[in-house]
């Protein structure tokens, strides 16, 4: 071989290896180091932000000791926490407490010496991706909005991710990025580790983060930890280590149609994490998985769309004549179809069993159930307080155990939706829709028969009704943490007073409960002691409410619910919340009001008034609202309020703005369940824990901060309509059918009786099983 040659073919090998490297990094762009808060908020590197924001619904929660070099010649130690959330497409908010203390002279005597004390919030909005080889672009401002800041920057940031690297390039202007900024991360070999090194403009960095495989029993969450070093002296400050541990959760993705599709939604989650091999077998014998969500966007949709009428066809034929229907259809995976059609049976040949519907929403924990007959509907009463994070869960139960025992002369089941022995709502489907729907098919059937109304009125003699009624407990028990805490101030980083609440409900006549709660105190910091600066803030023990609920419809689309009793330990009084239905839409408007008078013997107290009148528009496929109106506060201000809230399954995250006389204040608040999603099964008592348990915070802003007692601030209800008989606000069809896949995943989970059962695994057992037993 001459040397010409010998050189044409190295050139040509060194043109493949290139091109293979070109595209092994192409290839594996998604393999870079996932996304994470950096020591100053926004999701990036170690101190400086990337391109990308958060996955829309993860959170993240940090703690690290990372002092900023133009503080490091007077500060000692950090205490840094922060917070941040993926709250929409390509748009990250963080908030957190930075707080730098050292050999300083305190502000007042008996406070630590401060050098930081500040709370901050940051926006990050990046750009969607347009084309194949777009870089992630993104721009922010840190520490925004108050008369003091410290970190506040605009920035812009590009970041390129090739292969398991990660490089940046930004610009930033401000007190902490003022310059050209920039890093690379890579990831070493999928193992969770990643090494990093970066210029904030001012300071090098360099250092290590690891974040862990999801932590399933966590609720996927993984753990995030870095260590991190500067490189050279800065502002005559040496350098120093730090470190940083948090925790990311990803959120309200546990009933997402690529997780339900064909069953329920942890069986998708098992076959997920048993590996590709797995995966892809399950993948050929359903004709789903992520292959069929990419086809549901095209023309295979139809297909789909087919067979799942042709499943909602089976389901009122006999096993043998379905078979041959789904068989005939051509769907690849029949055999797998009749499984799904023993989960949800045809239609019984005789009546519906009216007495066994009853008994499965009982043994379900559903109180109060009742099942008739009018006309071709089945109509199903139920009252829930067993599934308390969300209605949906009880809803599902009841259609699915509807639709199992209705028999072929039904056409349409109605669920009434009962509180304190009150219709509600009454939510309609078609039998054979959602009975498709429960076999694995599409619930595009099912949601477009979705409606629902609010105070459902018959004739109760124009119903032929089951011989049996649900038995329901005759008192019911909550149990829930109660706090108090303060935070940046002048004296104290944080302070908390904690303790538990027990709140009890006595159900008396329709409409109507008794309520109570008693406060036990548990613990609190040094300064909410006696004597101390903030004893006032200290929770007290006794009986907080002891009050008469009645729920009551104003109107069709207008229900009330008035409380009468003792409030807040030492005040009596009334509370009263109007909720009016807007018509075809899922919105809601508002009205609160609140008189309460100070016991006998406390004259030193002034009397409570609050007033609140707002209305909220609701999204539900967006799952946001925002609520706006105007408040006559506790303290006698008052003034206009806005409350933007996104939900995350049972997760939600509010940012609110208020005015009033006595200043401006921007806030956050998350609140989520502290109950299991089936909790105990009712009997005499009950006992449960809270549905939602928030945690609020908020700043003055426009001037200096300082504690205000009463500036701004609403009255919570003791009795909280929304939360104890309006799931949490989330209460309309629009939302209901957003729910789908988690109805049918509570009805397979709770209800249905294959759920303790293994599933038929070929299409003769599949037609044993769905053939009726003697």
């Amino acid at each position: 071989m001459t040397y010409k040659n010998r050189k044409t073919k190295a050139r040509h090998g060194l043109r493949i290896v290139a091109l293979g490297a070109i595209q092994a990094f192409a290839g594996s762009a998604a393999s870079a180091a996932p996304p994470a808060l950096s020591a100053l908020g926004p999701s990036g590197g170690l101190v400086i932000p990337y391109g990308f924001t958060l996955p829309q619904g993860t959170f993240e929660g940090q703690y690290n000791d990372y002092i900023d070099p133009r503080f490091g010649g007077t500060a000692t130690k950090a205490d840094v926490a922060w917070a941040g959330i993926g709250i929409l497409p390509y748009v990250e908010a963080t908030g957190g407490l930075v707080n730098y203390t050292g050999n300083v002279r305190p502000v007042f005597p008996g406070a630590e010496s401060i050098v930081v004390r500040h709370l901050m919030a940051n926006l990050k909005v990046a750009v969607p991706k347009w084309f194949r080889y777009q870089p992630d672009i993104a721009v922010g401002i840190d520490d925004i909005g108050g008369q003091t800041h410290f970190f506040r920057s605009t920035y812009g940031v590009v970041s390129q991710v090739l292969g398991p690297a990660t490089l940046t390039l930004g610009y930033g202007s401000g007190d902490r990025l003022d310059g050209v900024f920039g890093g690379a991360e890579l990831d070493v070999f999928h193992t969770g580790l990643s090494l990093l090194v970066e210029h904030d403009s001012k300071t090098p960095y360099a250092g290590i983060r690891y974040q862990s495989p999801s932590i399933r029993w966590l609720a996927d969450a993984s753990v995030v930890a870095s260590l991190m070093r500067s490189l050279k002296s800065t502002n005559g400050v040496a350098e120093r280590t730090a470190f940083s541990v948090g925790i990311q959760i990803p959120l309200g993705r546990r009933f997402d149609a690529s997780r339900c599709e064909g069953g329920p939604c942890e069986a998708r989650l098992a076959r997920d994490a048993a590996g590709p091999a797995a995966a892809a077998q399950a993948t050929a014998e359903l004709g789903k998985g992520e292959a069929g969500e990419l086809a549901v966007a095209s023309a295979p949709r139809r297909d789909s769309d087919q067979a799942s009428a042709s499943v909602a066809t089976a389901s009122s034929m006999s096993p043998a004549v379905a078979w041959s229907a789904l068989a005939a259809s051509g769907r690849a995976a029949a055999p797998l179809a009749m499984q799904r059609i023993a989960l949800a049976p045809a239609a019984e040949a005789g009546p519906t069993s009216l007495d066994a519907i009853v008994d499965a929403l009982s043994a379900a924990g559903l109180e109060r159930g009742r099942a008739g007959i009018v006309g071709r509907d089945l109509v199903v009463e139920y009252e829930n307080h067993r599934y308390n994070q969300n209605e949906a869960d009880a809803l599902g139960i009841a259609l699915g155990v509807a639709a199992r025992h209705a028999g072929s002369e039904i056409d349409t089941i109605r669920v009434v939706i009962r509180k304190a022995d009150q219709a509600i709502a009454e939510v309609s489907v078609d039998r054979g829709a959602y009975a498709a729907f429960l076999a694995g098919g599409s619930p595009t059937a099912a949601d477009a028969s979705l409606t629902m109304r609010m105070r459902p009125t018959y004739a109760a003699s124009a119903i032929d009704w089951s011989t049996k009624t649900g038995r329901h407990s005759l008192v019911r028990f909550e149990i829930a943490p109660v706090t108090r805490y303060l935070y940046g101030t002048d004296y104290g980083n944080f302070d908390y007073s904690v303790g538990a609440e027990l709140r009890a409900f006595v159900p008396l006549w329709r409409g109507a409960e008794f309520y109570a709660s008693a406060i036990a105190p548990i613990a609190n910091s040094r300064n909410m002691d006696d004597g101390r600066f903030y004893s006032a803030y200290r929770l007290r023990g006794g009986i907080a409410d002891a009050a008469l609920a009645q729920s009551f419809w104003i109107a069709p689309r207008v229900f009330n619910v008035t409380s009468v009793g003792k409030f807040d330990l030492q005040y009596l009084g009334v509370e009263n919340e109007t909720t009016a239905f807007v018509p075809g839409r899922p919105d809601v408007v508002r009205l609160k009001l609140a008189y309460l008078r100070r016991e006998p013997g406390k004259d030193a107290l002034p009397d409570e008034k609050s007033a609140l009148l707002s209305y909220r528009w609701v999204q539900p496929s967006w799952k946001l609202w925002i609520e706006a109106g105007v408040a006559r506060y506790v303290g006698g201000d008052k003034g206009p309020l806005l409350v933007a809230t996104r939900w995350f399954d049972d997760v939600a995250f509010s940012f609110q703005a208020q005015h009033s006389g006595r200043g401006s204040f921007v806030g956050a608040s998350a609140s989520f369940p502290l109950t299991p999603r089936q909790g105990m099964k009712p009997g005499l008592v009950e006992i449960g824990g809270t549905a939602q348990f928030p945690l609020n915070f908020r700043t003055r802003v426009g001037s200096t901060n300082y504690l205000s007692a009463d500036g701004g601030e609403n009255l919570d209800f003791a009795y909280d309509a929304q939360q104890l008989l309006l799931n949490q606000g989330r209460f309309s069809a629009a939302y209901f059918a957003t729910q789908l896949y988690r109805m049918r995943d509570a009805y397979q989970r709770y209800a249905a009786p294959e759920a303790s059962n293994p599933r038929p695994a070929s299409p003769t057992a599949a037609l044993d099983a769905a053939t009726p037993q003697p």
